[in-house]
């Protein structure tokens, strides 16, 4: 659906100044004659010095240094710059705006160039070297940029920001600006690419042989988007976590606030329901230990991780959700909050979170989610488990809201998925918290699709690539490059069971041949890219498998991850059952299979050991009710 009014003025004075549509890549390109480098030749250095790059010219971009980094792991050249630079006459503030970036070139440069997707709502530079951390390291040129803002700036060569933490929407107050709005969207990402394979091009006196973009979170939305928007511009992708469809999870991160509310027992300084009583950790533990018990075994190994998760159902997980509920004489006590049980009234808002939003009507406004023991996060350190984006950040105090849909989605949600943004300040009786626990499905919901004044596009058209959300047609990419994509089974954000139903329109689309370019990976237990009691440290395997398919055509069958736990995270008694912990591959390692094809144990070895485990394909690969 989409909302249009007639053209008018702007709703906050007037349109931002700049280029609303930016250059291609090809224009920017065209008129330089350097080949393509070849990798697996002799090292390339450069034609010319760091210093040289400051007085560089490219169109609509401003060099502000060129420095020479010696290092242990190799030296390199650090351009950082601006493309775009503007005062905005849209945004009240007159804040400056820009597409900050950073471009790091190694003295030896092996011919490949990599751009780092972005994260959260963008909004700094950090140096570059690489999504896996090693690229800069083995020769690669690696660039980074800010999304087409910047909050308080990390980097002091950036000496503008465009943040109001006061009352206008914190780092979330781009979103009055429109070009801004599409900068973050993708604009970013293809201007800081186009401009970097320029300097390229002229330091070493040819054009990079491969191109890659690996991002995680709205870096694999960057990635996803990119393959539709800019098909010739990358040869391999890697979307991590992807949140390929974000205003349309960002409906969700409201509902899932709405349905843990009625459970809080008091408020916090902003007026709001306090969520961290309403699911202590010991609950979602508890929680972990009833999906489990459902289904762990169905893979065939109970140790702690759901390899079959698209055969846990609700047709599972309900009673076992009713065998650990407090109740009077119950298998598990009736102790609400003792680590044994959840109360009746914890289970239904599971339920409901699960099922995904609605609005009034019953219409679906997202999608479900996969059960799947990750909801709860045994581990010290902070990762963005499920807890972490719904209820609270565990190691923080539970006195105030710490949940990340709404201390960074709800900011989003209100300025950069709505239009025309709802100018929300970060505290305060009417704080972004507030917009997201009153959202209203029926009638804030569209506002994904809508334009108006002043905004022409939808949060859905620049977000997503196209006005009515991701589009399965890939076809100008599959003839280009390779995709590699992978995601948790249960991310606290982004649910599993929309990347998965997303593939499987781009296979129906494709013939059924899309693993012929593009492949999915789901990680069970896995938190938001990364942490968790996971086998989740597989980056470098990643970087292999996407080089070696995109330079020597050889696909990834799988891809191995390891587990860095020294002890098994889940305990070896109540509420679990013993062989989680006998069972988890502590300190191991276990193949990560591409779907539709599933980790299975082989019935003998060490379950610790990648060796003992094979992939297969499951009856059936939708995934189910």
């Amino acid at each position: 659906m989409s909302t249009h009014s007639a053209p008018c003025g702007s709703l906050f004075g007037g349109r931002g100044i700049g280029l609303a549509g930016g250059i291609l890549v090809a224009a920017l390109l065209g008129p330089i004659a350097f080949a393509p480098a070849s990798v697996g030749a002799a090292a390339i250095t450069p034609v010319m010095t760091c210093a040289d790059l400051a007085s560089l010219s490219l169109a609509k971009t401003q060099i502000i240094s060129a420095s020479e980094f010696i290092s242990a792991s190799g030296n390199y050249c650090t351009v950082i710059g601006v493309i775009d630079k503007r005062v905005s006459t849209q945004d009240p503030d007159h804040f400056t705006y820009g597409i900050g970036f950073e471009l790091n070139l190694p003295d030896s440069w092996v011919g490949r160039f990599e751009m780092e997707g972005g994260s959260g709502t963008d909004g700094s530079v950090t140096s570059p070297q690489g999504s896996a951390g090693t690229e800069l390291s083995q020769g690669w040129a690696v660039a980074a940029d800010d999304g087409g803002h910047e909050d308080a700036p990390i980097n002091p060569a950036f000496d503008w920001a465009d943040d109001d933490d006061s009352n206008k929407g914190g780092t979330a107050h781009f979103g009055i600006d429109e070009q801004a709005r599409v900068d973050y969207g993708y604009k970013g990402i293809e201007r800081t690419t186009a401009i970097s394979k320029q300097i390229i091009a002229r330091y070493y006196g040819q054009g990079p042989r491969y191109s890659y973009l690996w991002g995680c979170s709205n870096g694999g939305r960057d990635t996803i988007v990119a393959a539709y928007r800019d098909p010739e511009m990358f040869d391999g992708l890697v979307a991590g976590n992807p949140g390929f469809d974000l205003p349309r999870a960002g409906i969700a991160e409201a509902w899932n606030e709405q349905q843990l509310a009625p459970l809080a027992t008091g408020m916090d300084s902003n007026g709001q329901p306090l969520l961290p009583p309403t699911f202590p950790t010991q609950d979602l533990e508890v929680a972990s230990a009833a999906i489990l018990s459902a289904c762990d075994g169905l893979d065939g190994l109970v140790d702690g991780i759901i390899d079959d998760y698209t055969a846990c159902t609700n047709k599972l997980v309900y009673p076992a959700l009713a065998a650990y509920t407090c109740s009077p004489g119950g298998a598990h006590g009736n102790t609400p909050h003792g680590g044994q049980c959840l109360t009746a009234a914890q289970v239904a808002a599971l339920k409901r979170i699960y099922a995904g939003p609605t609005n009034s009507h019953g219409k679906p406004l997202y999608s479900r989610w996969f059960w799947d023991a990750g909801i709860w996060d045994p581990l010290s350190e902070i990762v963005l488990g499920w807890g972490a984006w719904n209820v609270a950040i565990p190691q923080l105090p539970p006195t105030t809201n710490t949940a990340k849909n709404l201390t960074q989605g709800a900011g989003g949600i209100a300025m950069v998925f709505t239009t025309p943004p709802v100018v929300t300040p970060v505290a305060g009786p009417d704080s972004q918290e507030a917009f997201a626990f009153n959202y209203n499905f029926d009638t804030d919901a569209p506002k994904i699709f809508a334009t108006t004044c002043g905004y022409l596009k939808s949060s859905t058209d620049f977000m997503t690539g196209t006005p009515s959300g991701p589009s399965p047609f890939l076809f100008p990419f599959r003839h280009r490059g390779k995709m590699i994509m992978y995601d948790s089974v249960n991310d606290g954000i982004f649910s599993g069971v929309d990347l998965i139903n997303y593939y499987n329109k781009v296979n129906l689309a494709m013939g059924g041949h899309a693993q012929d370019f593009a492949r999915l990976f789901m990680i069970p237990n896995m938190a938001h890219c990364g942490g968790g009691p996971a086998t989740d440290s597989f980056s470098a395997n990643v970087l292999t498998a996407i080089t070696n398919w995109v330079e020597d055509d050889k696909a990834p069958d799988k891809i191995i991850a390891a587990n860095t736990n020294t002890s098994s995270p889940f305990p070896r008694g109540a509420p679990f059952d013993p062989r989680v912990a006998q069972n988890f591959p502590t300190g191991g390692t276990r193949p990560i299979c591409p779907y539709p094809q599933q980790t299975r144990y082989n019935g003998t070895g060490a379950t610790k050991d990648a060796a003992n485990f094979v992939c297969v394909s499951p009856p059936s690969a939708a995934p189910p009710p």
